[in-house]
């Protein structure tokens, strides 16, 4: 099962016709912005997922989304299908990437029960294969299932997964997620489709920011800044999103200040007991193998520049190769080793990995860049051996295990 990343779920009307990404997206606009409205589960519109971007159309991958389209051409080259009948299948869980993450794992939870129904499985057990910000909603799945955050972690989701691979996951969040609540995202020619004021106003991309324990932010001389990026207070002393200069009227076309400072608090509320529930504790170790796979060959943004003042806004850009040295680490370009890797979390100074993970249980990291991980052949041959790795029944497990106690002895 194949759980793409932040905008690679295609989004259809009611009608069936695309929304995202179309020829409007690339070189005029189309509103995707959620209705501003609370509870999270009440913003939501008539669009719904469809379809794996990139694959199915040219023009998503001629604006730089390759991934899913390798990933697919890979899986199909190892005799796999999207074919219930089929001995070897794949499947793939689209999603609202703009809607909150805990939903999106809801969501899954109830895909792979409809899954296992359709193919007359109640014990049914998959390989996920999660992407980038898709990597959150597995382990958030696996952890809890669909659970609302703040309970002790139960491994809900290991009822339905055999294997968890993590795709160049953010574990610990990612500075490019606030460069795009404060100026929006190009996407190809257009840059009103993904404009700050649609970005901001979806709940995923605040779980994607990193928390405090994972500092982003240094001031103009190169020092550690003192913020949290989940906490209203830090954004409202500071001038940023809603509590800007340039925010203090109303804006038909953004929304009033107002509902969009009760908007930010509650995104960053529920950001922060996100990232507290992915990375709790457990008290039973986790029953499901979990993959860790990622590049760290490429400069990747780790911090931003905040300069003083009120209502300046952060710099994402080094002027000097000074700066540079301090904003940049080892990564795939968009996820740095340290994100990935969670090493922010104290459990990681003691890891041999150095990961501050429960779950995992390997990990690699290798010559590839964020979007064309897939089409990498190590990658690949690492990908294939896992998710063709035969599936051991619980006597072949009983058995290898005795074999290994008496070996041992």
């Amino acid at each position: 099962m194949v759980v793409p990343g932040i905008l690679g779920s295609g989004l259809v009307r009611p009608d069936g016709t695309r929304v995202w990404l179309n020829a409007g997206n690339a070189f005029g606009s189309h509103d995707l912005r959620l209705p501003p409205t609370l509870p999270f589960e009440a913003r939501q519109d008539d669009l719904t997922p469809y379809g794996l971007l990139g694959v199915d159309a040219v023009l998503p991958r001629l604006f730089g989304f390759t991934e899913y389209a390798d990933l697919v051409a890979l899986l199909e080259r190892a005799g796999l299908r999207r074919d219930l009948e089929h001995r070897l299948q794949y499947h793939i869980f689209t999603y609202d990437w703009r809607r909150d993450l805990v939903h999106s794992a809801r969501r899954l939870g109830e895909t792979l029960d409809a899954l296992a129904e359709a193919v007359g499985d109640p014990g049914l057990r998959v390989n996920l294969l999660a992407h980038s910000m898709g990597g959150l909603v597995g382990r958030y799945y696996l952890r809890y299932g669909g659970a609302e955050p703040g309970g002790p972690v139960t491994w809900a989701g290991a009822r339905r997964i055999e294997s968890l691979l993590l795709v160049a996951t953010p574990n610990s969040g990612s500075v490019p997620s606030l460069d795009a609540i404060l100026n929006g995202s190009r996407v190809g020619f257009s840059s009103t489709t993904l404009a700050a004021s649609v970005i901001a106003g979806m709940p995923s991309i605040y779980q994607l920011l990193p928390p405090s324990e994972a500092p982003c932010l240094i001031d103009s001389r190169g020092k550690p800044a003192a913020a949290d990026l989940h906490d209203p207070g830090f954004w409202e002393a500071r001038g940023l999103g809603p509590y800007g200069p340039h925010r203090r009227n109303a804006d038909p076309g953004v929304g009033d200040p107002v509902s969009n400072r009760a908007f930010l608090k509650a995104a960053l509320d529920r950001a922060r007991v996100f990232h507290s529930a992915l990375t709790a504790q457990p008290e039973a170790p986790c029953p499901a193998r979990t993959y860790l796979l990622g590049g760290d060959c490429l400069p990747t943004l780790a911090r931003a520049v905040l300069p003083d003042g009120f209502g300046a806004a952060p710099r994402f850009e080094p002027r000097t190769q000074a700066e540079a040295d301090l904003m940049f680490e080892a990564g795939d370009g968009r996820v740095t080793r340290r994100s990935a890797l969670a090493a922010h979390l104290p459990e990681a100074d003691g890891a041999e990995s150095g990961s501050g993970l429960a779950e995992l249980s390997h990990i690699f990291f290798g010559q590839a860049d964020h979007h064309g991980i897939y089409n990498e052949p190590t990658f690949q041959s690492i990908l294939l051996r896992i998710l063709l790795r035969p599936r051991l029944t619980q006597a072949t497990k009983t058995q290898r295990s005795g074999i290994a106690q008496v070996a041992e002895r």
